[in-house]
């Protein structure tokens, strides 16, 4: 049920006031109604004082309608009361959540972007997550999703380390060690590199023999991406995101000669200190470089190439990118190129950026560096989810699992909470708390709600006519006007491109329903009284499992 548009049905009586569209608000005190309609932006246009405007639709309105109790005049203000008992038995009968239909529409999602010669960060778990939820939030509206993790998978350091391996390693080590052999080489060939220009120009042309696919070089190169990738899907595996393409960089290294004649053919091109670029000055953007003067690609031509293959793949309606916003002028200069060589999908290309996500400095030790990579940031949630589930009260069946959902839980709300433009810092040890803004908070809360249902199961209520009554206390009705929130939240996330829309959304649900509790008790007595608080908690609960899958969190049964 949209409740407020059971108020705008009431307000269509109005026909000498203009478009009221728009105008409805929630009330922010429950004592001046559920919804507000300000009448001062019509006093210029009615001539008249908000509060006489107000109190001429106060009394003209005819209130037929059993879902809004009364209507009053308040200092400019007509304030609308619901009738809490009517609506909650309105919306606990008949209230669905909501699930869209296929539309027939394709948006193609590029986010994480692992560069496969370095470890994953911290910045990937912001990115992944962002860019997973908002695939879910996208499938959840009908939309076929393509996910695709962009690798970096070409370049001058697989150079490097197929020398450092060459130098210092050998085949078993990689076998044994994996990424961490791999990453060992690649470290100590930059640091001998940095003072001998031989070693420079030797990891440039093994960079070369793997783009000329040189027989001895080229498969040392395969088994670096196997072995790095490997493991990105791994981690990725843990946090449970998949993804439906893998196509990297190089496959598109190969297309930068298409890419440049069809750019020379639109007449696009120019030469500047030997390098081909296309000239942006007039739309205030330095030139995008298409091609350097050694003849070698560069990320724009690679990602024109991209975006072509993907529509031509997909023939996709929407291509998002998720990146930090330090590449938002990059993707500026490549989706203007495109609109000039009149593709006919430039305008369904868009940058969705993001602020930077950082851990406090020296909370976490890594045996990778200064900043905790992100295999050691996984390992180390995971234990201390591990303690802390050790260390409840309650007893767990399944101890192990309920702490992977609780660490994964922390990982996905602390990339996700803030929003996404905004800078991050992840406080990990304060991630865990059970009180405050939280995953474990948001989770628990749920593992209440199946407690109070597991031991309301013995009740006899099939014959019991709920009471919707004990329902018009406040935060009961409030958590009924939140459920009715859900398509509307869930739409303003995706047209934002935010979850952080979505995860606000059920902390105040679980702030609200907590304080519920402590107001109320849910067993009592009173079985037609519980029935219709149970089916309020049921409500809930399907509201809350919903929301926190598309935010990336399990529901958790038992804590």
């Amino acid at each position: 049920m949209n409740l407020k548009q059971e108020v705008y049905s009431v307000l269509e009586q109005l026909k000498d006031y203009g478009d009221l569209n728009g105008l409805l608000i929630e009330s922010i005190d429950e004592t001046k109604g559920d919804y507000c309609l300000p009448c001062f932006s019509l006093a210029k246009t009615l001539r008249k004082a908000p509060m006489i405007i107000a109190d001429e639709i106060a009394k003209s309105l005819n209130i037929d309608n059993s879902n809004i109790e009364k209507v009053e005049s308040v200092a400019g203000y007509v304030n609308f009361f619901l009738n809490k008992e009517n609506v909650s038995k309105n919306v606990l009968n008949n209230f669905v959540v909501p699930k869209h239909n296929s539309n027939d529409k394709v948006v193609c999602i590029d986010y994480c972007s692992v560069n496969l010669a370095k470890y994953m960060h911290i910045g990937h778990l912001k990115n992944s997550f962002l860019g997973e939820s908002l695939a879910r939030l996208f499938e959840h509206f009908g939309y076929k999703v393509v996910r695709i993790n962009y690798i970096g998978d070409y370049g001058t350091p697989y150079g490097k380390i197929i020398a450092g391996l060459q130098m210092w390693g050998t085949d078993e080590d990689v076998k044994t060690r994996g990424i961490d052999a791999l990453q060992e080489y690649y470290v100590k060939f930059c640091a001998a590199e940095a003072d001998d220009e031989n070693l420079q120009q030797l990891a440039r042309d093994l960079s070369k023999k793997i783009e000329d696919k040189d027989a001895e070089i080229y498969p040392i190169y395969q088994q670096i991406i196997e072995v790095a990738r490997k493991e990105a899907e791994r981690l990725l595996d843990i946090l449970g995101i998949h993804f439906d393409s893998w196509k990297g960089e190089a496959s598109y290294a190969e297309e930068l000669n298409d890419v440049v004649k069809m750019l020379d053919e639109k007449g696009l091109l120019s030469i500047s200190e030997g390098a081909t670029i296309v000239d942006l000055s007039k739309f205030d953007m330095p030139p995008c470089l298409v091609k350097r003067s050694d003849g070698a690609s560069i990320y724009a031509s690679r990602d024109i190439a991209a975006a072509i293959d993907r529509y031509n793949t997909y023939k996709f309606d929407k291509m998002l990118y998720l990146t930090a916003v330090e590449q938002k002028l990059h993707f500026a200069q490549f989706f203007k190129v495109l609109e000039l060589a009149d593709m006919p999908f430039s305008s369904s290309l868009e940058h969705i950026s993001y602020g930077r996500f950082s851990l406090p400095s020296g909370k976490i030790s890594s045996r990778h560096g200064k900043q905790a990579v992100l295999v050691d940031l996984i390992d180390y949630v995971l234990d201390k989810a591990k303690d802390v589930i050790k260390n409840r009260t309650f007893s767990i069946e399944k101890p192990e699992d309920v702490a992977m959902k609780v660490a994964k839980g922390v990982l996905s709300f602390n990339a996700i909470n803030i929003d996404r433009n905004k800078d991050a810092i992840f406080d990990i040890d304060r991630a865990f708390s059970f009180e405050g803004e939280t995953a474990p908070y948001m989770q628990y809360t749920y593992t209440r709600i199946m407690s109070i249902l597991r031991k309301a199961q013995g009740l006899e209520l099939d014959s019991v006519e709920p009471d919707y009554s004990c329902l018009n206390q406040t935060q009961a009705f409030e958590l009924i006007k939140s459920c009715c929130q859900l398509d509307n939240i869930l739409s303003l996330a995706i047209d934002k491109r935010d979850p952080s829309v979505v995860l606000k959304y059920c902390m105040e649900m679980c702030k609200t329903l907590n304080k519920y509790y402590t107001v109320c008790k849910i067993l009592d007595d009173n079985m037609a009284q519980v029935k219709a608080k149970l089916q309020l908690l049921t409500l809930v609960k399907d509201v809350l499992s919903t929301a926190f899958n598309l935010i990336c969190i399990e529901t958790v049964e038992e804590m």
